[in-house]
């Protein structure tokens, strides 16, 4: 078990008269943090702010680590302490947010000495086979940079039309291309599945029935659309139809696919890690695939363990093994849970529930044998 321990020292403590932001720091997992030593009435407080990554909303995947928040004065080779604190940190504040505490002493108790400030991080070892392994931010994606580098030498307006269960977003094909080899091939008419349908629909009759639905995809085809259309449809070359995904999620991976960042929740701030998950792997997007699997495997608990595990994870080999072994760790609990009930209760959603089931028992006794 390793930890590290950040301090700042500040001279002559009397002559702070405004905040104090530290210089930025990191943890050994790419966690990036700031201290805040603030003033407050007549008193100060100190906390500690994390600096977000890009796919960060709450403060839940950095409590596996534990703080203490700390605040000294030296003077005159006396050590004062003023602050010694544990942070508990409620998993779901969100991660703008410091957290520390507030009015920790008096102003009127320092004695013009040397302050030091700072925090101590623990548990920061690294276990082979868990799931502690945060997102690394790379820089910005090269098909991303050229991507939008085209657009400024040969602009593209939206000439795509997505139809996702009733809601319509609007995208470029140059930009849907370069990021995505699914949507290149798409777009371009290279795979069988994605016939085009040519010639153009009369004004009252839109769609003629004679459209392309591929069984895999669910995708839907058309080209040359009407002058009819809601927005400038003279521009739409192709409209695509999405049957699996709801509009939330699939919206999120378009954003991904403008910028490289991610939405993880929807407006109930409930996750869709999972949708995006298979979305990623149906459109092969390798890195939102493993941005998702990380973030899944970050919000296991006990009560999506099971749902996750036999809904999703037994058809992903690299995502089976360590839901596995979190099931099986904690079968104990699991077994009791409503969510498992629920999973019993429907088992004809569940095809593979008996071989899964049988390599969470075989994983189990493992387990047990070790203890």
């Amino acid at each position: 078990m390793s930890q590290l321990t950040y301090q700042v020292n500040l001279s002559n403590s009397l002559e702070i008269k405004e905040n104090y932001y530290s210089p930025v720091f990191s943890t050994y997992n790419n966690m990036f943090w700031q201290l805040l030593f603030q003033s407050e009435d007549e008193s100060y407080g100190l906390y500690l702010k994390p600096v977000a990554g890009p796919d960060e909303i709450t403060w839940r995947g950095r409590l596996k680590l534990s703080y203490k928040i700390f605040i000294k004065e030296i003077k005159d080779n006396r050590t004062t302490e003023l602050c010694n604190s544990n942070l508990v940190i409620p998993p779901d504040t969100k991660i703008i947010y410091g957290f520390g505490c507030s009015k920790v002493f008096k102003k009127s108790v320092l004695q013009n000495g040397e302050l030091i400030i700072g925090v101590t991080i623990k548990n920061l070892e690294y276990k082979e086979g868990g799931f502690s392994k945060a997102y690394s931010p790379k820089s910005i994606p090269k098909n991303l940079i050229d991507a939008w580098k085209d657009q400024l030498f040969d602009y593209q307006p939206a000439d795509v039309e997505f139809n996702v269960q009733g809601e319509k977003f609007y995208a470029c094909s140059s930009i849907l291309s370069k990021r995505s080899e699914y949507f290149a091939k798409i777009l371009s008419g290279q795979w069988s599945e994605s016939t085009v349908v040519q010639g153009e629909n009369d004004d009252n009759n839109e769609n003629d029935g004679n459209d392309n639905v591929t069984n895999d995809s669910k995708i839907q085809l058309k080209n040359n659309l009407t002058k009819n259309n809601e927005i400038s449809t003279h521009q739409i070359k192709h409209r695509i139809e999405i049957y699996e995904y709801d509009s939330i999620t699939f919206s999120s991976m378009l954003e991904y696919l403008y910028t490289n960042q991610v939405i993880w929740t929807n407006k109930d701030n409930d996750s869709i890690a999972v949708g995006l998950f298979r979305l990623a792997d149906q459109y092969l997007l390798s890195d939102l695939r493993e941005r998702a699997k990380i973030r899944i495997l970050n919000e296991l608990n006990l009560s999506n363990v099971s749902e996750i595990m036999f809904n999703l994870a037994s058809r992903y080999e690299d995502l089976k093994g360590p839901v596995l072994k979190f099931m099986a760790k904690n079968f104990e609990e699991i077994n009791n849970s409503q969510e498992f009930k629920n999973v019993l209760a429907n088992l004809v959603n569940y095809p593979n529930y008996n071989v899964v089931l049988s390599e969470i028992w075989a994983e189990y006794f493992k387990i047990q044998r070790v203890k």
